[in-house]
């Protein structure tokens, strides 16, 4: 368990390189689309799909590593509220959440993957290319967030160091008695 770990764990490291590399190659491209129109070039074609797909690509790839950074979207108001003790069970019902979801979305996602696959279907917008180049994207990236979501879990059960719940702690600048 500990190596699938270690390696899931390369993996989100490297999913959100790809992440930073497909916002890079947006702004470039958006940049140099703009740079073209100011100059009565013709617009680089598909590059309003490039960028929506660099998005959904971005999107997926970073949450991984959202998640195991801790720097993902959090409640933490509620959380400062209430006991260490109870912190720790809302942490791990919320990890145990996201288990569900990850596996409920991987699964239903592999299945549309394969089936587009089969189906052969295509996107048809200025670019022309299968379906499931894109599809894919969904059940790995849901297969990544499971795997981490359980190791923060494993980790959250054999620690006994109690949950960081401290709102002001994820907010740069605002100090605990600033705090509702």
């Amino acid at each position: 368990m500990r190596i699938i770990f270690w390696l899931n764990g390369w993996l989100v490291r490297i999913l959100c390189v790809l992440a930073v590399a497909a916002i890079a190659a947006m702004t470039i491209g958006i940049s140099a689309e703009v740079i073209l129109r100011i100059f009565s070039f013709p617009s680089i074609r598909g590059m309003i799909e490039l960028t929506e797909y660099g998005l959904f690509i971005s999107t997926f790839f970073a949450a991984p590593y959202l998640l195991r950074t801790t720097e993902h979207i959090r409640v933490d108001i509620a959380m400062s509220r209430v006991d260490a003790a109870t912190a720790r069970i809302v942490e791990f019902g919320v990890l145990g959440c996201i288990v569900l979801i990850s596996v409920i979305t991987g699964v239903v996602g592999l299945a549309v993957t394969i089936a587009n696959a089969k189906g052969g279907t295509l996107i048809f917008k200025d670019l022309v290319f299968p379906q499931w180049w894109l599809d894919w994207i969904i059940p790995f990236t849901a297969l990544v967030m499971t795997i981490q979501a359980l190791e923060l879990m494993v980790t959250l059960w054999r620690s006994h160091t109690p949950v960081s719940h401290e709102a002001s702690e994820h907010v740069p600048g605002i100090r605990p008695e600033e705090m509702p």
